[in-house]
């Protein structure tokens, strides 16, 4: 059953908003290395070669009550394999790892340390002010553990001195309802924003069961209800026009089920819930026009509680509780020693801690048996493990000729004070034709320690996991093309090319690891160095915009195409050299066209996603799909200081059948109603 309702994501009130940058607003042009450096970046600097997408302000706006991951899939080439709506959502760069994917936040690394994989269907878009992304090994300055690429979330202040509120609500298909509500104040020395957050779903969707009969029949899901709640304050205060000190809170609880994969009964019942805390504070000073210091701190809590029961009483329910705690401070130093060369410098400390608690539900009276006790299972107490890294990043960045820079980057990073690892990056950007035709290229290498979970999780953890390790190689060719009257074209393209070696997989035991002394059991599980890794490919984009007047439109498209496989044979029957990683599409492309006139708009997008294979042998595949979303509102203004617009989404328009992953089916057709309103 379709149902309609309210949906009101946030309006910017001003160009202001949508634009304004918070810290170092890295306004270089091409004739000027380092034109204006004002305050400290939220988003740790990249190399000038690498690759990089930030996602327009008005395309967030759209996506304000959807998941970071919905963004991902429809707005980016990169690969997000999901296991349905609220379920857990990966990304990957290029052909790599989810693990290899890293996530800031302001600067701040907040992928989970114990599994080392970003859930991006815990994080609304609602939250985020600008996300970009860095294609490739390049973000070193930010530590390692990008080999495929990082996502990047920034919170913006706004110096406007204006009051605004934002307040929302949403329902919709499934029983789907998000509430929310923002208000942000700001003065010539102060911004704050404060912002709230829950949604919950049944997600009793119906779907076309093609797996349990030759038959194929409608079936609703279930245990797949999901709720979210969330809380953030940010503040920024500047001291002078040179000192500026920034803080934000953040908390988020989920609690969700975890429906079984399709041809399973369910008679075993999982659920998840989640708490994650996360605080970071930071100052930064100007002296004089050429040197900056800017220090921060940040605090990261997150824990998982996994339970599982049964349908019936034959077995006691089971489940763990997982924490972890990272504390973290850096300071970063940028001096400017000509009007050709600009020096950098950062020193990184970071302690994790986590703690792995198995428990049981034990029922005492399972245990005596004919007035006869027996003995109740001792129960493993908690582990705590513990992790220093030490990370020093230099930088120098040269305009070598007119309209051309250069950048490298060294970093040494230890863990637990063992022998440092080195990564680097060296890139090049230049204007081929000055304001029409740009061409940027990179090298970098970057590597990813283990996860605490990889290392030390029990049992099946293996201490002496090595490394992965990436290089790529990339060059991006832009083009922005005005012509006509209000028409414009800009175009990218982007091929590149990847070597990942030690690439971790969890598999049974086998005979090197027994030989190390991990067990012997050849039906345990451990992550272990299995693959060496080339991926190659290219990324395309262009967009068409046309403006007259009171009429804005654009049509965009996105192109990829990833060639990801293994290069080398572990043993002589490996059936897997020379094939496609699984769950990596060679191919994937989207179109969205976006059409303004005057107080009214529509979106409509279309998303499609090649071949899959799930397995390393490609004898088993998930069929491509095509997925279309339409959105449409309009905007009404009562008086000066309220507005309205009313908005319908429908997602999924053409009823798909398709599996993100192999066994989990995704929503069919669903329909929301909106309301936004602003005072």
């Amino acid at each position: 059953m379709v149902m309609l309702g309210l949906f009101l994501p946030t309006i910017p009130a001003t160009a202001q908003d949508v634009h304004e940058e918070d810290s170092i607003a890295r306004s270089y042009t091409l004739q000027t290395l380092f034109v204006t450096e004002k305050y400290i970046t939220k988003e740790k600097e990249v190399n000038i070669g690498a690759k990089t997408q930030t996602i327009p302000a008005p395309i967030l706006e759209v996506f304000q009550s959807r998941s970071l991951a919905d963004l991902l899939i429809e707005q980016t080439s990169i690969n997000v394999k999901s296991m349905g709506l609220g379920a857990l959502a990966t990304a990957s760069f290029r052909g790599a790892s989810p693990s290899q994917t890293r996530v800031n936040w302001n600067g701040v690394n907040i992928t989970p340390v114990m599994a080392g994989i970003f859930d991006f269907s815990q994080m609304p878009v609602f939250f985020a002010d600008k996300v970009s992304l860095v294609y490739g090994s390049n973000d070193v300055k930010s530590g390692t553990g990008a080999v495929g690429g990082s996502v990047n979330v920034s919170n913006i202040p706004v110096w406007d001195g204006r009051t605004v509120t934002d307040l929302s609500a949403e329902y919709g298909s499934y029983n789907t309802y998000t509430v929310k509500g923002a208000m942000r104040y700001g003065t010539n020395r102060l911004s704050m924003k404060t912002r709230a957050y829950f949604q919950h779903s049944d997600n009793n969707f119906s779907y076309i069961n093609k797996v349990t009969s030759n038959e194929h029949f409608l079936e609703q899901r279930v245990d797949a209800e999901y709720s979210m709640a969330s809380a953030m304050q940010d503040l920024h205060y500047r001291f002078s026009p040179e000192s500026r000190l920034s803080t934000a809170v953040w908390y988020q609880y989920g609690n969700r089920m975890l429906p079984q994969p399709l041809g399973v009964e369910a008679t075993s019942h999982e659920r998840q819930r989640e708490q994650n805390f996360r605080a970071y504070a930071g100052w930064d000073r100007h002296f004089g026009s050429k040197s900056q210091l800017a220090v921060k701190g940040a605090y990261i809590f997150y824990q998982l509680r996994y339970d599982k029961w049964f349908s019936t009483t034959h077995f006691d329910p089971y489940g763990n509780t997982n924490a972890s705690h990272t504390w973290s401070l850096s300071g970063d130093f940028s001096h400017r020693l000509t009007e050709e060369v600009l020096l950098n410098t950062t020193l990184t400390y970071q302690h994790d801690m986590a703690k792995a608690e198995s428990y049981r539900d034990l029922d005492p009276s399972k245990y005596t048996i004919d007035d006869i006790e027996y003995k109740i299972p001792d129960l493993e107490p908690p582990v705590k493990e513990y992790r220093n890294i030490l990370s020093w990043h230099n930088s120098v960045r040269w305009q070598f000729a007119d309209h051309w820079l250069t950048d490298l980057r060294l970093m040494l990073e230890t863990n637990d004070w063992r022998r440092p690892v080195c990564t680097y990056s060296l890139g090049v950007i230049g204007s081929v034709v000055p304001n029409r035709l740009n061409v940027r290229s990179s090298v970098a290498y970057n590597y990813r320690f283990p996860s605490l979970n990889e290392l030390y999780w029990r049992p099946g953890g293996n201490p002496d996991v090595l490394p992965e390790r990436g290089t790529s190689f990339d060059a991006t060719l832009s083009l922005d093309l005005p012509f006509g009257k209000g028409w414009s074209l800009k175009s990218e393209v982007a091929p590149y090319l990847m070597l990942i070696d030690n690439w971790i997989l969890w598999l049974p035991t086998d005979e090197s690891a027994r030989g190390r002394g991990s067990s012997s059991n050849q039906w345990l599980w451990t992550p272990q160095n299995k693959r060496n890794v080339l991926s190659a490919g290219v990324e395309l984009m262009s967009r068409l915009s046309y403006t007259h007047k009171d009429l804005r439109g654009s049509v965009t498209f996105n192109y990829t195409y990833t060639d990801s496989h293994t290069r080398t044979k572990q043993h002589k029957d490996d059936g897997s050299l020379l094939k496609q990683i699984p769950y990596v599409p060679k191919q994937k492309w989207s179109i969205r066209l976006s059409l303004d006139y005057k107080q009214a708009f529509i979106n409509f997008q279309t998303t499609y996603v090649g071949v899959r294979f799930i397995t390393t042998d490609q004898s088993y595949f998930t069929y491509p799909y095509n997925v279309c979303n339409l959105q449409a509102g309009y905007t009404i203004a009562l008086g000066n200081k309220v507005i309205l617009s009313p908005q319908v989404r429908v997602d999924n328009l053409f009823n798909t059948y398709y599996e993100s992953t192999q066994y989990y089916p995704m929503p069919r057709r669903n329909i929301l109603g909106s309301l936004i309103v602003r005072f």
